[in-house]
């Protein structure tokens, strides 16, 4: 198979999300360079990965490849534009940790989207994350090609996108980026300050991000969930008078997790929150009664007036 289709097929929505997420997320202009073929007997690990198995027709690894120093730039602009603050951490920590795995699944999530729609008989798993030079050796295990797309951060440095591949079989297709909008809330009367509010997301970051912005806008009374699991106990035991709710989560997911809600007699308005734009899961919340829906990302240039819309009920 030629660098010319796989890259059309697989790693362009992934690049393409990158450059877009990279602007939106960290105020950086990102350029992808010309793809090429790396030798897998020469491939070396680089210090910082977010990583997708790919399964089905396609069998392999997509892997969004950083030296450490790159990664650390860019997760303290992940975390300077999501909080107005400045960081200059000079080692990945929690939080930066907590910032590069929002922004990675981010990009995977609206990919992988976006690649399901065209019917290509392959699926991705959640992302997860290496960070150790000893965990490589298992992913490169029966890789038989190694295409790399190199991408340069304006006044930062490079990441690389890496697709290993074990075996592949499937025809090719063009797919092209989505831009991708929220589903309003409805309702005109806006939530009165003193409510309370739960807020769901297995990112720590992303739970911050939205208790600055609630904040901001004099809601103090804000509470908080780390999955679907807790969110479902929480809806029962603190009796919340609205929801933020992320839909894919390490334990239960988030619809899930508003099934639930329902089944158990709440009608708490709920908003949703997802990379994932896939119009399937959309209805699939909607038809459980919510009142709204969030594409990420939201910083802090527009994360409160976001936020705000969607603050009404009734």
């Amino acid at each position: 198979m030629s660098i010319d289709t796989i890259y059309k097929v697989t790693l362009h929505p992934f690049i393409n999300e990158s450059i877009a997420s990279l602007k939106s997320m960290t105020n950086l202009t990102g350029s992808s360079s010309e793809t090429f073929m790396d030798k897998v007997e020469d491939f070396r690990f680089k210090g910082y990965a977010v990583c997708s198995n790919i399964t089905g027709c396609l069998d392999g690894v997509i892997m969004m490849h950083h030296y450490p120093e790159t990664a650390v730039a860019i997760g303290n602009s992940v975390c300077q534009n999501m909080f107005d603050e400045k960081y200059d951490f000079t080692e990945i920590n929690e939080e930066l940790s907590n910032a590069l795995a929002e922004w990675g699944n981010t990009i995977v999530g609206r990919a992988t989207d976006l690649l399901s729609r065209n019917n290509l008989n392959f699926d991705f798993s959640s992302p997860f994350f290496i960070h150790n030079f000893n965990d490589m050796e298992k992913y490169l295990e029966g890789v038989k090609e190694i295409v790399t797309v190199p991408i340069t951060v304006e006044g930062v440095g490079r990441y690389y996108f890496n697709l290993l591949v074990r075996s592949v079989n499937f025809q090719t297709t063009n797919v092209e980026r989505e831009q991708s909008v929220g589903i309003a809330n409805p309702h005109s009367k806006p939530l009165p300050q003193d409510s309370k509010i739960l807020v769901v997301d297995d990112s720590a970051m992303i739970r911050k991000a939205l208790r600055r912005f609630l904040a901001g806008l004099g809601y103090e009374n804000v509470i908080e969930a780390n999955d679907g699991i807790t969110a479902v106990e929480s809806v029962k035991n603190e009796a919340p008078d609205f929801l933020f709710m992320d839909v894919v989560m390490t334990e239960m997911n988030g619809n899930e997790a508003l099934k639930k809600i329902r089944a158990s007699g709440s009608n708490v308005p709920v908003v949703m929150l997802s990379s994932v734009t896939d119009k399937g899961l959309v209805d699939e919340c909607q038809e459980s009664g919510v009142s709204g829906f969030i594409f990420k990302p939201i910083q802090a240039n527009n994360g409160a007036a976001i936020i705000k819309d969607y603050l009404k009920i009734a």
